[in-house]
Protein backbone atom coordinates (compact mmCIF):
# COMPACT_ATOMS: atom_id res chain seq x y z
CA UNK A 1 0.00 0.00 0.00
CA UNK A 2 1.04 3.38 -0.66
CA UNK A 3 0.41 6.77 1.04
CA UNK A 4 -0.17 8.69 -2.19
CA UNK A 5 -0.45 8.08 -6.06
CA UNK A 6 3.20 8.22 -8.07
CA UNK A 7 1.38 7.87 -11.16
CA UNK A 8 0.63 10.87 -13.83
CA UNK A 9 -2.52 13.00 -12.27
CA UNK A 10 -4.91 11.07 -10.87
CA UNK A 11 -7.46 14.03 -11.75
CA UNK A 12 -6.94 14.03 -15.27
CA UNK A 13 -6.32 9.82 -15.32
CA UNK A 14 -9.02 9.73 -17.66
CA UNK A 15 -8.56 11.97 -19.92
CA UNK A 16 -6.37 10.99 -23.64
CA UNK A 17 -2.76 11.91 -24.04
CA UNK A 18 -4.35 14.82 -26.54
CA UNK A 19 -7.15 16.34 -24.57
CA UNK A 20 -4.84 16.50 -21.44
CA UNK A 21 -2.06 18.24 -23.55
CA UNK A 22 -4.86 20.56 -24.55
CA UNK A 23 -5.75 21.12 -21.08
CA UNK A 24 -1.70 21.74 -20.43
CA UNK A 25 -1.69 24.02 -23.25
CA UNK A 26 -4.45 26.67 -21.99
CA UNK A 27 -3.62 26.33 -18.52
CA UNK A 28 -0.29 24.62 -18.16
CA UNK A 29 2.22 26.43 -15.50
CA UNK A 30 5.36 25.40 -15.73
CA UNK A 31 7.47 25.99 -12.41
CA UNK A 32 11.08 25.32 -10.95
CA UNK A 33 12.03 23.84 -8.25
CA UNK A 34 12.37 26.87 -5.35
CA UNK A 35 9.71 29.21 -7.43
CA UNK A 36 6.81 30.62 -5.10
CA UNK A 37 3.63 29.66 -6.98
CA UNK A 38 1.63 32.18 -4.48
CA UNK A 39 2.60 33.72 -0.83
CA UNK A 40 0.60 33.61 2.05
CA UNK A 41 -1.60 36.66 2.30
CA UNK A 42 -1.51 37.21 -1.45
CA UNK A 43 -4.58 37.80 -3.41
CA UNK A 44 -5.99 34.56 -3.84
CA UNK A 45 -7.01 34.41 -7.90
CA UNK A 46 -6.10 30.71 -9.16
CA UNK A 47 -6.31 27.30 -7.93
CA UNK A 48 -3.97 24.80 -9.16
CA UNK A 49 -4.08 21.24 -10.31
CA UNK A 50 -0.65 19.34 -10.07
CA UNK A 51 0.33 17.34 -12.97
CA UNK A 52 4.18 16.73 -12.81
CA UNK A 53 6.13 17.72 -9.96
CA UNK A 54 5.55 18.06 -6.11
CA UNK A 55 5.18 21.46 -4.33
CA UNK A 56 5.24 22.59 -0.79
CA UNK A 57 2.90 24.33 1.53
CA UNK A 58 4.02 26.42 4.46
CA UNK A 59 2.10 28.58 6.90
CA UNK A 60 3.79 31.31 9.01
CA UNK A 61 3.31 30.46 12.38
CA UNK A 62 4.71 33.50 14.97
CA UNK A 63 7.91 33.92 13.22
CA UNK A 64 8.41 30.70 11.64
CA UNK A 65 7.36 28.95 8.68
CA UNK A 66 5.68 25.57 9.04
CA UNK A 67 5.52 22.99 6.46
CA UNK A 68 1.71 21.78 6.22
CA UNK A 69 1.53 19.71 3.27
CA UNK A 70 4.11 18.26 0.49
CA UNK A 71 1.93 17.74 -2.72
CA UNK A 72 2.13 15.70 -5.46
CA UNK A 73 0.60 15.18 -8.88
CA UNK A 74 -3.20 14.89 -8.84
CA UNK A 75 -3.62 17.48 -6.00
CA UNK A 76 -5.73 20.68 -6.05
CA UNK A 77 -3.87 23.36 -3.99
CA UNK A 78 -4.90 27.20 -3.69
CA UNK A 79 -8.46 26.09 -3.55
CA UNK A 80 -9.60 29.38 -1.42
CA UNK A 81 -9.03 31.10 -4.97
CA UNK A 82 -12.65 29.54 -5.67
CA UNK A 83 -14.15 31.65 -3.13
CA UNK A 84 -14.90 35.89 -3.57
CA UNK A 85 -12.31 38.09 -2.31
CA UNK A 86 -10.39 35.19 -0.87
CA UNK A 87 -6.41 35.80 0.49
CA UNK A 88 -3.86 33.09 0.25
CA UNK A 89 -3.52 31.16 4.15
CA UNK A 90 -0.41 29.44 3.08
CA UNK A 91 2.69 29.69 0.66
CA UNK A 92 3.49 27.24 -2.03
CA UNK A 93 7.12 26.44 -2.93
CA UNK A 94 7.89 24.29 -5.76
CA UNK A 95 10.55 21.37 -4.11
CA UNK A 96 10.79 20.36 -8.18
CA UNK A 97 10.67 21.64 -11.89
CA UNK A 98 6.99 20.85 -12.63
CA UNK A 99 3.75 21.87 -14.08
CA UNK A 100 0.27 22.51 -12.78
CA UNK A 101 -2.86 23.71 -14.12
CA UNK A 102 -3.96 27.37 -12.94
CA UNK A 103 -7.88 27.76 -13.01
CA UNK A 104 -9.53 30.48 -11.87
CA UNK A 105 -13.49 30.87 -10.88
CA UNK A 106 -14.09 31.33 -14.97
CA UNK A 107 -12.29 28.00 -16.22
CA UNK A 108 -12.30 26.01 -13.05
CA UNK A 109 -16.42 25.32 -13.29
CA UNK A 110 -16.42 24.52 -16.96
CA UNK A 111 -13.36 22.51 -16.31
CA UNK A 112 -15.33 20.06 -13.79
CA UNK A 113 -19.22 20.66 -16.07
CA UNK A 114 -17.29 19.09 -19.27
CA UNK A 115 -14.97 16.59 -17.32
CA UNK A 116 -17.36 14.98 -14.57
CA UNK A 117 -14.68 12.75 -13.75
CA UNK A 118 -12.29 14.95 -12.28
CA UNK A 119 -15.13 16.83 -10.86
CA UNK A 120 -16.07 13.37 -9.13
CA UNK A 121 -11.62 12.77 -7.96
CA UNK A 122 -12.24 16.72 -6.97
CA UNK A 123 -14.79 15.88 -4.36
CA UNK A 124 -13.04 12.37 -3.08
CA UNK A 125 -9.91 14.74 -2.60
CA UNK A 126 -11.51 17.04 -0.36
CA UNK A 127 -13.08 14.49 1.87
CA UNK A 128 -10.48 12.82 1.74
CA UNK A 129 -8.30 16.14 3.09
CA UNK A 130 -10.98 16.86 5.80
CA UNK A 131 -10.23 13.36 7.11
CA UNK A 132 -6.62 13.83 7.04
CA UNK A 133 -6.95 17.45 9.15
CA UNK A 134 -9.48 14.88 11.54
CA UNK A 135 -6.59 12.41 12.04
CA UNK A 136 -3.70 14.99 12.62
CA UNK A 137 -5.29 16.99 15.51
CA UNK A 138 -5.92 13.40 16.91
CA UNK A 139 -2.12 12.96 16.35
CA UNK A 140 -0.84 16.51 17.46
CA UNK A 141 -2.90 15.72 21.04
CA UNK A 142 -0.27 13.21 21.77
CA UNK A 143 2.85 14.28 24.02
CA UNK A 144 5.39 11.55 23.12
CA UNK A 145 7.21 12.01 19.81
CA UNK A 146 7.38 8.39 19.05
CA UNK A 147 2.81 8.19 20.03
CA UNK A 148 3.06 10.86 16.96
CA UNK A 149 5.08 8.94 14.61
CA UNK A 150 3.60 5.52 15.10
CA UNK A 151 0.11 6.85 15.01
CA UNK A 152 0.82 8.47 12.10
CA UNK A 153 2.32 5.60 10.46
CA UNK A 154 -0.92 3.53 11.14
CA UNK A 155 -3.28 6.26 10.21
CA UNK A 156 -1.57 6.37 6.84
CA UNK A 157 -1.80 2.56 6.39
CA UNK A 158 -5.33 2.75 7.34
CA UNK A 159 -7.50 -0.59 7.02
CA UNK A 160 -5.58 -3.26 5.65
CA UNK A 161 -6.31 -6.69 5.08
CA UNK A 162 -2.70 -7.96 6.03
CA UNK A 163 -0.12 -7.62 8.37
CA UNK A 164 2.73 -5.81 6.16
CA UNK A 165 2.36 -2.44 4.04
CA UNK A 166 4.25 -0.03 2.75
CA UNK A 167 3.95 3.59 2.51
CA UNK A 168 5.67 6.05 0.10
CA UNK A 169 6.32 9.25 2.78
CA UNK A 170 9.53 11.28 3.44
CA UNK A 171 10.83 12.87 6.71
CA UNK A 172 9.11 16.09 5.23
CA UNK A 173 5.77 14.65 4.89
CA UNK A 174 5.76 12.99 8.43
CA UNK A 175 6.82 15.96 10.13
CA UNK A 176 3.84 18.10 8.81
CA UNK A 177 1.86 15.37 10.08
CA UNK A 178 3.01 15.29 13.41
CA UNK A 179 3.66 18.80 13.81
CA UNK A 180 7.66 18.29 14.95
CA UNK A 181 10.94 19.18 12.85
CA UNK A 182 12.09 17.03 10.44
CA UNK A 183 15.18 15.98 12.37
CA UNK A 184 12.75 14.93 15.24
CA UNK A 185 10.97 12.75 12.84
CA UNK A 186 14.27 11.20 11.58
CA UNK A 187 15.57 10.69 14.68
CA UNK A 188 12.72 8.32 16.02
CA UNK A 189 12.23 6.60 12.54
CA UNK A 190 15.60 5.51 12.99
CA UNK A 191 14.26 4.14 16.71
CA UNK A 192 11.56 2.53 14.97
CA UNK A 193 14.54 0.83 12.12
CA UNK A 194 16.05 0.24 15.12
CA UNK A 195 14.10 -2.06 16.99
CA UNK A 196 13.04 -3.31 13.09
CA UNK A 197 9.37 -2.26 13.45
CA UNK A 198 10.22 -0.51 10.33
CA UNK A 199 12.50 -0.83 7.03
CA UNK A 200 13.02 2.10 5.01
CA UNK A 201 13.99 2.03 1.38
CA UNK A 202 14.52 5.51 0.04
CA UNK A 203 11.29 7.47 0.69
CA UNK A 204 9.75 4.07 1.11
CA UNK A 205 8.59 2.66 4.38
CA UNK A 206 8.28 -0.95 4.81
CA UNK A 207 6.28 -2.29 7.46
CA UNK A 208 6.55 -6.18 7.97
CA UNK A 209 4.27 -6.72 11.01
CA UNK A 210 1.42 -4.25 11.62
CA UNK A 211 0.23 -5.79 14.74
CA UNK A 212 3.44 -5.83 16.61
CA UNK A 213 3.43 -1.43 14.97
CA UNK A 214 0.09 -1.32 16.69
CA UNK A 215 0.94 -3.10 19.83
CA UNK A 216 3.76 -0.71 20.35
CA UNK A 217 1.23 2.15 19.38
CA UNK A 218 -1.15 0.76 22.63
CA UNK A 219 1.90 0.61 24.83
CA UNK A 220 3.19 4.02 24.41
CA UNK A 221 -0.45 5.29 24.93
CA UNK A 222 -0.01 3.52 27.94
CA UNK A 223 2.82 5.12 29.28
CA UNK A 224 1.28 8.47 28.09
CA UNK A 225 -1.51 8.22 30.32
CA UNK A 226 0.37 6.61 33.16
CA UNK A 227 2.89 9.93 33.20
CA UNK A 228 -0.26 11.97 32.75
CA UNK A 229 -1.75 11.00 35.98
CA UNK A 230 1.86 10.83 37.37
CA UNK A 231 2.10 14.85 36.87
CA UNK A 232 -1.97 15.28 37.85
CA UNK A 233 -1.30 14.04 41.24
Amino acid sequence: MTSRAESPDVLTADLGPEERARLIHRFGRHFAAGDALFREGEPAREAFLLQEGRVRLLKRVRLVERSLMVLRPGDLFGESALLDDAARTSTAVALTDGIALALDRSTFRPLLESHPSIASRVTDQLIRRVKDAEDQIEIMLLRDAQSKIVGALLKLVGRNDGNAAELNVSPVELSTRVGLDVDTVKRQVQRLREQQYVRIVGERVEIPDLDALRRLYMLLGTKEELRGDGTSK
